[in-house]
């Protein structure tokens, strides 16, 4: 295993209370040998960090890797790749394969693939209910034994409030956390978009707010019921921020996420009916942007994650009512976060929290999103004022259904190490130059 030695960098873990400028770290035998070594450390390799930062390796929770069943619209090697170029050391595959990740064999081919592709960590998560169909519950314990680190029906609701309530205690006894989507499908059936002036100005169906916050109400009160962990999947409304806000005053186990593209955009982008723009939940108003960022901001919402969901051009290339929901993510996260904190809505220590300790402390994976030394050499290194536009010809991703090609950026990856291996380094095919 190469020595690698990073120099004059500043070290930043918000999580372990570590803001140190000027270190020479090294890396060697993937561990972390030091994180305040002598400048002339010799190493295999020696980067300059000119001002860059060094930061845990980025943990994404929600991330779709479509293999088995769908490599059309990506692979695990691909999503590890484009995962790598995004900062990401560590992923969580969520379960929509084909077939779903309801049995050890799929976790184990999972899991084969990620170690073949060697670019980012991959965790699968367990489907909760077989199939996904919300009937019964999966094999969580062997499920766990083969390598599930959390339970989800990923971008199905849990229909049937008894089944989440065994899921949950199960769970608690497997010390595995539970996601959730939380909606109610009897309300946001038929929608394909928010429901508000937007939508009614486009002449399509919506989806309101309440069925989330609906919800999230139900999904809070039988987290207080067992006394069981529980964690919200992509949150996107002011109401449902405040009920979660509500829930953790009273001291009810509950943690939550935001996908990037909530914080980012609201349901105006789909003016226009640009079918790229349609994800899940939908994109809200500008109201609920801001009070979702202002959830991440105080700590009510706990982490962000991409909900990276591929989809063909072809599956993007229908009327809007037909045409798949979902957008590409992994590659774009971290400039999502970063332009927060540019814009002052952000610090700099929430945005590196909420993508590095925050998702790993719901995983309860007490080695990842953060740095010691001795401690597993995945770390990344962010150039923050690197500016780059998103193009078609710059993602590692397999599709390219994205609703920021052409948006221009300032921060981004410069260098991925997983394992004390470097898994990604930016370079001109990968990011647009300074202009």
């Amino acid at each position: 295993m190469k020595r690698l030695v990073l120099k004059g960098i500043r070290v930043f873990d918000p999580g372990a209370g570590i803001d140190a400028p000027h270190r020479t770290v090294v890396l060697s035998g993937g561990r972390v040998v030091s994180l305040d070594a002598p400048e002339d450390s010799p190493g295999d390799r020696i980067i300059e960090g000119r001002g860059r930062i060094l930061v845990p390796g980025l943990v994404d929770l929600r991330c779709h890797v479509c293999e088995p069943g769908f490599t059309r619209r990506e692979t695990v090697e691909t999503a590890a790749k484009a995962a790598a170029a995004g900062g990401f050391t560590s992923i969580v595959a969520m379960p929509t394969t084909n077939p779903t990740i309801d049995r050890p064999e799929v976790v184990e081919l999972i899991l084969a693939r990620a170690r073949a592709a060697g670019s980012t960590r991959v965790h699968p998560a367990g489907a909760l209910s077989v199939g996904r169909e919300g009937k019964r519950l999966a094999e969580m314990a062997a499920l766990k034994e083969a390598g599930c680190v959390a339970f989800t029906d990923a971008d199905r609701a849990v229909k049937d409030s008894q089944l989440l309530r065994y899921a949950l205690e199960l769970a608690g006894d497997l010390g595995t956390p539970v996601f959730t989507h939380a909606e109610d499908e009897t309300l946001s059936l038929g929608g394909v978009m928010h429901e508000g002036l937007v939508s009614e100005r486009l002449g399509l169906a919506g989806v309101p707010g309440a069925a989330e916050v609906v919800g999230v109400a139900r999904d809070i009160a039988i987290a207080e019921l067992t006394r069981c962990r529980l964690h919200i999947g992509h949150v996107s409304t002011a109401a449902a921020v405040e009920l979660i806000r509500e829930a953790k005053r009273r001291g009810i186990r509950v943690t939550a996420e935001v996908s990037p593209l909530h914080l980012l955009l609201s349901d105006e982008s789909v003016l226009g009916y640009d079918t790229q723009a349609k994800v899940f939940p939908p994109l809200r108003p500008p109201s609920d942007v801001a009070a979702v960022i202002a959830g991440l901001s105080d700590g009510t919402i706990d982490c962000v994650a991409s909900d990276h969901t591929p989809q063909m051009e072809l599956e993007k290339n229908h009327e809007f009512d037909r045409a798949a929901a979902g957008a590409i993510t992994l590659e774009t996260t971290l400039a999502t976060s970063l332009s927060l904190v540019r814009q002052g809505k952000l610090t700099l220590e929430r945005a590196v929290a909420t993508l590095t300790r925050g998702p790993a402390q719901i995983l309860g994976q007490p080695e990842l999103g953060r740095i010691r030394e001795g401690g597993p050499a995945d770390v990344t290194v962010i150039d923050l004022d690197y500016p780059w536009t998103v193009t078609r010809a710059s993602s590692f991703s397999r599709s390219a259904n994205t609703p920021l090609i052409g948006h221009r950026f300032v921060g981004r990856a410069e260098l991925t190490v997983v394992g004390g291996k470097v898994t990604f380094e930016a370079d001109v095919r990968a990011q647009e130059g300074p202009k």
